[in-house]
């Protein structure tokens, strides 16, 4: 430890650290370390820091190394300067026996997300904990040693370590770093014990870096060869097993977890060394297949208990709708009853969809208690949160800009004579929502290009208010608008409506769908149609006869509609 070294920094370089408490400090080996003739480095020295100082104070710690021997040692790697920021202690999140665990693909999220969902009641996270997806293991094509692979987003993450990892920690939530294949040889199933070695001490370096909590396995997109090259051997999930067995030992205090999924169990360790299982020596590991339940499951994994095991992981991403409609409740009552210990969900994108009403549903049976959001939701490189929209019936009100993804035209002669139909593009217009019913329904004028009819008689609207876990608006088609009356003889409709092949060849349909929507916390909503129907002008009726109305003119016509609120 040498304070003159930092006093000589502190002046080149205008700063005024102070050192870390010299008390709380210790190098392993009374600071020794041999580098054996022939190399060129020591193994590590491990430098122990201990609780002291002030919490949220910025301390440093100054350590140089002196050399005998006849060892020259090069100026760059004689003194190194360390940052300590003293944090608060981490709180206990343990809500029960079950983990609730989310890998967020940081190419597109951020998992600061993670972060913003707590208990109700207690106020804990429901996240235990949140694994960056994915590092990669790689192969260096010179060296031929494995090695760990970065892109330019998962670098982003360690890199502002202080801003996005640590914050999650405080709350009590672990995070971990996922190491996934990447299409050359290098992979979990195929390392010799030497580079299973290497490549554990080079996990372990990434942990004490960037103070992460632990390693995820997903044993995906290796390029496994039939004739392995120099340093690599055939896959198998014993050799897998090894490479985990020698995180254990590089790693005694991180978790190491497995993302399983294949019918044939190769994406998995198998084995026994000195006594242990690879069931004793992980912590968990979950099946992969979403929204797929496979109970019993652990039973094919040596020595796995069920109390480290996930059958029943929840994909929640694009699949948004198919994902909660195949969410099965009972399937998460059977896995807490059955004594699992993980509950698994892959990809959350927070800026799309709220989460909080399906956190919900499954937090009730795991915890018996609610999830709440905090209305607050981060881009992938935020480092500051952004207000969002809850879904509430509230947040339904008022002026939307609305584009439909197509629009239609007729295009005619010079006698006004229809030619063909044109489409044409998306196109833009202005609705307005307002309360009918509060809480339940609501009038929407201005829906269609024809302000003086739907101004003048507005669609109904209704809110669901737990509709797949999440309020949505919906609105009936067909839909009368209007019945004919003494004011105005004509009856109006909303109708389904398929062109034909004449200037007057609509085909509508009779049965009663809806087109739905969904607002987003960013405060866009999205209201998808039926496929190939649409829906967006009224219709009126003539001797019975439903017919579309100035046909002279555009119809903007779509299976999807964006709003966004003005």
């Amino acid at each position: 430890m040498d304070a003159a070294a930092l006093e000589a920094y502190n002046a080149a370089h205008g700063t005024s650290y102070e050192m870390y408490p010299a008390d709380k400090l210790s190098l392993a080996n009374g600071g020794t370390a041999t580098v054996k003739s022939g190399e060129k480095k020591s193994v590590p020295v491990e430098l122990t820091i201990s609780a002291g100082g002030s919490i949220g104070a910025t301390y440093a710690i100054s350590v140089s190394a002196t050399v005998n021997d006849g060892i020259e040692i090069s100026a760059n790697n004689q003194t190194y300067i360390y940052l300590v920021k003293p944090l608060a202690a981490i709180p206990n999140s343990k809500k029960g026996d079950i983990l609730t665990h989310c890998f967020v693909e940081v190419n597109d999220e951020n998992i600061l997300n993670c972060g913003e969902y707590t208990m109700k009641d207690t106020k804990k996270p429901f996240f235990d904990i949140v694994s960056i997806f994915a590092a990669n293991i790689n192969v260096d094509g010179e060296t031929g040693r494995v090695h760990v692979f970065c892109n330019d987003k998962i670098a982003y993450v360690l890199e502002n370590a202080d801003k996005i990892i640590r914050p999650l920690q405080a709350k009590g939530i672990k995070v971990n770093m996922t190491i996934l294949g990447n299409h050359d040889e290098a992979g979990m199933g195929n390392l010799s014990q030497a580079a299973a070695a290497d490549f554990a001490k080079e996990l372990k370096a990434y942990m004490d870096i960037y103070g992460l909590d632990g390693v995820d396995f997903d044993d995906e997109y290796t390029n496994y060869p039939d004739n392995p090259s120099p340093g690599f051997e055939t896959r198998s999930r014993e050799n897998f097993y090894r490479l985990v067995y020698e995180c254990r030992q590089a790693m005694p205090d991180k978790l190491l977890g497995i993302y399983e999924y294949q019918s044939n169990f190769e994406d998995s360790p198998t084995g026994t060394v000195e006594g242990k299982t690879a069931g004793e020596l992980v912590d968990y590991m979950c099946y992969g297949v979403y929204q797929s339940n496979k109970i019993g499951r652990e039973t094919n994994f040596d020595g796995l208990p069920k109390s480290k095991y996930g059958p029943y992981s929840l994909k929640i991403n694009e699949k948004y709708n198919g994902g909660w409609t195949r969410f099965n409740a009972a399937a998460v009552q059977s896995l807490k009853g059955a004594g699992y210990g993980l509950q698994m969900f892959y990809n959350p994108k927070p800026s799309q969809y709220n989460y909080d009403r399906f956190f919900s549903a499954v937090s009730t049976i795991l915890f018996n208690e609610d999830v709440e959001w905090s209305g607050k939701y981060y881009k992938r490189t935020d480092l500051a949160p952004i207000q969002g929209v809850s879904g509430d019936y509230e947040s339904y009100l008022g002026t939307w800009s609305i584009t439909s993804s197509n629009s239609l035209f007729p295009q005619r002669d010079d006698e006004g004579n229809f030619q063909w139909w044109q489409w044409g593009g998306e196109k833009n217009f202005t609705i307005r929502i307002e309360e009918k019913e509060a809480g339940k329904s609501y009038y929407v004028y201005g829906w269609g290009s024809y302000p003086e009819i739907t101004e003048k008689y507005p669609l109904v609207m209704d809110y669901v208010a737990y509709n797949d876990y999440s309020g949505s608006p919906s609105i009936s088609v067909p839909q009368v608008i209007h019945e004919g009356d003494a004011t105005d003889a004509v009856t109006w409709e909303m109708r389904w409506g398929t062109y034909g092949v004449g200037a007057d060849g609509w085909r509508f349909d009779d049965d009663a769908t809806a087109i739905t929507g969904l607002i987003s916390p960013a405060g866009i909503l999205k209201m998808p149609g039926r496929a190939n129907r649409w829906a967006i002008d009224p219709c009126h009726e003539v001797e019975g006869v439903l017919v579309p109305p100035h046909m002279n003119v555009d119809f903007h016509v779509s299976e999807n509609y964006t709003l966004v609120k003005k």
